[in-house]
């Protein structure tokens, strides 16, 4: 009895082996399948991920290309400035050699009454002049000065105290005085003016020093960026005290002759009525005979006696 017992138990035991070992086989065929719908799947994913580096290099490519373009635009960008730089200077060069251009200048301000006079004249007209001040005048007159420098004028430096004696003993005290002028004008407006005229001319300075003197001068000018200026017609308003209008207006006509440039020398101290009632006639003067009105500038055109 026992036996029989014991050969069913070894059979229930062989019946569960191979129920259980068929399981395994079963799961691992499964588990075969699903790897290779993996290895198909990763296959296709490399593929994909295969044609998505093509198409990041042929982003790369374009990306090069439109730096390359970006460059060649700047290159052409910086042609085209400056063909029209070029183009500029042409057309200025052109206007200048067919232009007639008439520059006013006054000298020996500002004044309280004639420079504010004369300003009003020139704002009628749409006129843009130069003003060659006196440091001591600027000095008495800050708020005329600022006048000037706001309606859009040229402002030159005329030394400070005008002091023959003193401006032309040596290049020492000539600089002394001129850079006194040049640092009570920045102190207004900000700026260091450019263009310089002497008081009396260059001729003036030369004849109380020596050529020399005024040829150092000019040297030293060009080099801190200014230029000296005198004129080729005087309007006569500083000959003598009782300089009538009629003269003035008559010297600045005549003397205008044929001249291409013209720097015409007025002042506008307010003993200068005479000026103020001169100039609106002489302005009407110069337009008829087809002039054009502009400012001194240390590159542009100049007249001097030395």
């Amino acid at each position: 009895m026992k036996r029989q017992v014991l050969k069913v138990l070894l059979l229930i035991f062989a019946l569960l082996t191979l129920s259980t070992g068929g399981k395994a086989l079963q799961i691992n065929n499964e588990q075969k399948f699903q790897l290779n719908d993996l290895t198909v799947l990763l296959s296709e994913k490399e593929k994909e991920l295969e044609s998505l580096r093509g198409l990041e290099t042929q982003i790369d490519e374009y990306i090069r290309s439109i730096e390359e373009q970006n460059v060649a635009i700047n290159d052409l960008n910086v042609k085209i400035s400056d063909l029209e730089e070029a183009n500029q200077a042409l057309r200025e060069q052109n206007q200048s050699l067919t232009e007639k251009v008439v520059y006013l200048t006054f000298d020996d301000g500002p004044s309280q009454k004639v420079t504010k006079e004369i300003l009003d004249i020139l704002n009628q007209y749409g006129i843009k002049a130069t003003f060659f001040v006196q440091g001591r005048n600027v000095s008495k007159h800050p708020d005329v000065l600022k006048q000037i420098y706001d309606a859009g004028h040229t402002i030159g430096n005329h030394s400070y105290s005008h002091n023959y004696t003193i401006i032309y003993e040596s290049e020492d005290s000539f600089w002394q005085d001129i850079n006194q002028c040049q640092e009570i004008i920045f102190q207004q407006i900000g700026e260091y003016p450019k263009v310089f005229r002497f008081p009396g001319g260059s001729n003036t300075a030369s004849n109380l020093n020596s050529d020399l003197f005024v040829e150092n001068l000019s040297t030293a000018m060009i080099e801190k960026g200014m230029q000296y200026f005198d004129w080729n017609i005087d309007s006569g308003d500083a000959a003598s005290k009782s300089a009538s209008a009629d003269i003035i207006r008559t010297n600045a006509m005549v003397q205008l002759s044929k001249k291409k440039n013209a720097i015409v020398l007025f002042h506008d101290t307010d003993a200068k009525e005479a000026t103020v009632r001169a100039l609106p006639q002489i302005i009407d003067y110069y337009l008829a005979m087809g002039y054009r009105f502009d400012v001194l500038k240390p590159d542009g055109y100049t007249s001097q006696f030395k």
